[in-house]
């Protein structure tokens, strides 16, 4: 099967959405998977910012920019967006025009992803017709296209390219419940032009049916881990880089509200008032607020511990500071109450480490309150004080939710298991689609 993939960006991004077509891709190329054929495309976007031609990029001549392990890629410049300008842009205009005449689409579904990024001046051209380079694609005659992250105009690429190629087309959408760009009907109508939906819980599926997508579109999937990967002992090196001796706390994600991470800092006062012997460590992008606070909190508490890492000092989803920090740690901290399923909850219980997570309807689905995590109230630090606590205090239970969590990915979230009931799902639309050819 050759199989089209498009993320918004791909690596050196680090992204838990990015990254999950990326490991679904090389999993797809593997032998054991009939040998699929699998090519990328995707921005030279680094950051958010980037998706809008203003923030970091990969530069064509970084090690990783068309390959990465056994996957193929080809990125595009993405066009500075200025929406706050009256006029579209040229580039704008293009994107804008082949969505109301290839897809039929209103101005109130178009603007909102439009809003986001990216515009792709090469891809419009590509779409127009006037450019006929075939390698825009590798000589690569793609059969079925899988995109991810609503509400960005990778997945109206995605539908244009489909409809070009002639060839059926999937999204995973990642919907974050609680972002207010999701309460938009809109973006809705968008989704419900895909030939396939992958959703990761069930609870995601109602929140789109609600909103008016055909339910026999969706299918419900979970994420993936690479659990050896976790079990591989990485904490000597941590213990040692750092000198940590106490107890870990662990958060890893973007460092704002949405996440919890604010929480979780708000959180640091009130724990070592009773137990100052615990270290804390954030893993992911900063933000303003976050490393506001942080200063804020070691300026009054300068005997507390907190290691503040980012992207920059690490190397990639398996850096070994970032497994060795899973394995460390005690207990796993991110109360987002935003987010559609989480891979570094799996990470964690792959580490053998339990969760704490905010207590939102797609967490019931993920985690299992009181046995292999504890579900929060969203943005309550004396609630999440004494769950934390209870937990270091408590290393047996700790322990056996942990080791319970590290049992279920093993049976349920392996990337081999999870490759092969996407697979099942591709060949279905590609058998569709040849049926109704021929009819």
């Amino acid at each position: 099967m050759k199989i089209l993939m498009f993320p918004t960006r791909f690596y050196p991004a680090i992204s838990g959405g990015d990254f999950y077509l990326e490991r679904l891709g090389r999993e797809l190329k593997r032998k054991q998977l009939q040998n699929n054929q699998v090519q990328f495309i995707t921005t030279d976007a680094i950051d958010f910012a980037g998706l809008k031609g203003k923030g970091k990029i990969v530069a064509p001549n970084h090690r990783f920019f068309s390959r990465y392990k056994n996957l193929q890629i080809k990125r595009y410049r993405t066009h500075p967006l200025e929406r706050m300008v009256q006029e579209k842009s040229e580039e704008e205009q293009e994107l804008y025009e082949l969505c109301h005449k290839m897809l039929k689409l209103s101005s109130e579904t178009i603007e909102p992803l439009m809003d986001n990024g990216p515009i792709i001046p090469e891809l419009n051209q590509f779409l127009l017709n006037n450019n006929q380079n075939k390698s825009i694609l590798y000589n690569f005659k793609p059969e079925i296209m899988h995109c991810t992250y609503l509400p960005y105009t990778t997945l109206l690429y995605c539908l244009l390219l489909g409809k070009k190629m002639k060839i059926p087309t999937c999204v995973t959408p990642f919907l974050h419940e609680n972002n207010f760009r999701y309460k938009n009907q809109e973006l809705y109508k968008i989704l419900d032009q895909f030939d396939a939906i992958l959703a990761c819980t069930n609870h995601e599926k109602m929140i789109m049916i609600k909103n008016g997508v055909l339910e026999e579109k969706i299918h419900v999937l979970p994420m993936g881990v690479d659990s050896k990967r976790f079990q591989q002992d990485h904490k000597k090196l941590v213990r040692r880089l750092y000198s940590i001796e106490n107890p870990v706390v662990l958060f890893c994600g973007y460092k704002n509200y949405e996440k919890g991470a604010l929480t979780l800092l708000n959180t640091i006062p009130l724990i070592i008032k009773e137990n100052s012997a615990i270290s804390f460590i954030f893993i992911g992008p900063p933000t303003t607020a976050f490393n506001y606070t942080v200063k804020k909190i070691k300026s009054k508490y300068p005997a507390a511990q907190i290691l503040n890492l980012t992207p920059e000092n690490l190397t990639g989803i398996y850096d070994k500071k970032k497994i060795g920090a899973f394995q460390l740690a005690k207990v796993f901290c991110m109360p987002s109450r935003s987010d559609a399923y989480g891979i570094v909850f799996l990470e964690s219980w792959a580490s053998g480490t339990p969760v704490i997570a905010a207590n939102i309807p797609a967490m019931h689905e993920v985690i299992d309150n009181q046995e292999d995590g504890i579900l929060v109230e969203f943005d309550n630090p004396k609630a999440l004080k004494k769950i934390i606590l209870d937990l270091i205090n408590n290393p047996e239970k700790a322990q056996t939710m942990g080791k319970k969590g590290q049992n279920k990915v093993e049976e349920q979230n392996r990337w081999d298991i999870i490759a092969k009931q996407t697979l099942k799902i591709y060949q279905k639309l590609i058998n569709s689609r040849e049926l109704n050819e021929n009819n």
